[in-house]
């Protein structure tokens, strides 16, 4: 499985520690905070990226992460970096909000004052943040609010070999980032045995749930039709979160193979219901949900959408092996650095 990393992975990540722990000034980043995994995920990588850029150490804050269910991070994933465990990052690190032209635009499009109050609100918390931060550590420290990371703009981190565009640095910084803990590593690899899956095979996402309040999802039968073209014959490993979709689509396409982890009761994956969840139940989804994209990632090739996270993650980690369901090959470089609603 691609969740063991290879020798040349151990030592990127050892490069990528040595250097984050020489440098002197410190961000606290606070992870899985109110948006899906892959998401957060993006972030994640995206300040790690501005670390580097700007000689900050890269310290990270997960106890109440919204993926977690006891250590945050390290539920599912071997740590990489220093973590701290301080409780007022819960309340007073938080994302950094829109810039007050955009909150303007969002006054005029929606027709009230939530977001300059929201706004307001925000700058109080990250103040407070700021001042709590520099009397627990003793020193200026930064928090997610002072993260501003442009992808669209070259990135040059000589130390660590990169030296290109954002789909590269992420790529670079996930084989750091990306080391699934052994046991989680074990469950992994029997799912796969149960399914049986085999060594070739194409992967595929077809999202629903709470995602159709955020971009019109593609019908099941496109992806159906993409496959046909460039994968006639081949078996599919279908991510998806809703039973049914896979229902249907081996009765639209029976003389294929279809494969998937997805169980009879699922009928849909709302973030807001997940995240709520507590308990070994909510740990069990998760690593069913990582073993699925564990499974992704060896996929001959992947037939995705840019407009999904799960998705988004694998085209990204397979390019150029993929087939894109809503934008051109020389598109595609350029949609991944712009967020999910202008994609």
């Amino acid at each position: 499985m691609n969740s063991q990393p290879t020798s040349t992975a151990n030592a990127l990540r050892h490069r990528y520690r040595t250097l984050n722990e020489s440098f002197q000034r410190r961000l606290i980043y606070h992870v899985g905070i109110d948006a899906g995994f892959f998401a957060e995920y993006n972030y994640l990588i995206a300040a790690m990226l501005w670390c580097l850029q700007h000689k900050v150490r890269f310290v990270l804050f997960a106890d109440d992460a919204n993926f977690g269910h006891t250590r945050g991070w390290q539920d599912y994933f071997e740590p990489f970096c220093e973590e701290v465990h301080d409780s007022f990052h819960r309340r007073y690190n938080r994302h950094r909000t829109p810039s007050w032209p955009r909150i303007c635009r969002m006054v005029r499009q929606q027709q009230s004052l939530r977001p300059i109050k929201w706004k307001v609100k925000s700058l109080w918390l990250n103040a407070v943040g700021s001042l709590l931060a520099w009397r627990t550590y003793g020193q200026r420290t930064y928090l997610n609010h002072h993260i501003d990371f442009d992808p669209k703009q070259p990135i040059a981190i000589p130390e660590l070999d990169i030296a290109g565009n954002y789909l590269e640095a992420f790529n670079q910084l996930s084989d750091i980032v990306w080391h699934l803990r052994p046991e989680v590593s074990a469950t992994c690899r029997r799912y796969a045995e149960q399914i049986a899956l085999p060594a070739h095979y194409v992967g595929c996402q077809v999202r629903g749930g709470d995602k159709v309040t955020e971009v019109n999802l593609l019908p099941s039968q496109a992806y159906i039709d993409t496959l046909r073209q460039v994968a006639p014959d081949a078996p599919v490993f279908l991510l998806t979160d809703d039973y049914r979709v896979y229902e249907s689509l081996c009765q639209a396409d029976p003389n294929r193979r279809w494969y998937t982890l997805c169980q009879p009761e699922e009928k849909g994956y709302v973030n807001s219901t997940f995240t709520q969840q507590q308990g070994p139940s909510k740990g069990e989804q998760m690593i069913r949900f990582l073993s699925s994209m564990e499974l992704l990632l060896r996929a001959d090739q992947f037939v995705g959408s840019i407009t999904t996270g799960p998705s988004l993650f694998v085209l990204k980690r397979l390019y150029p092996r993929i087939t894109l369901m809503d934008c051109t090959p020389e598109q595609f470089t350029q949609a991944i650095c712009q967020p999910i609603g202008a994609r």
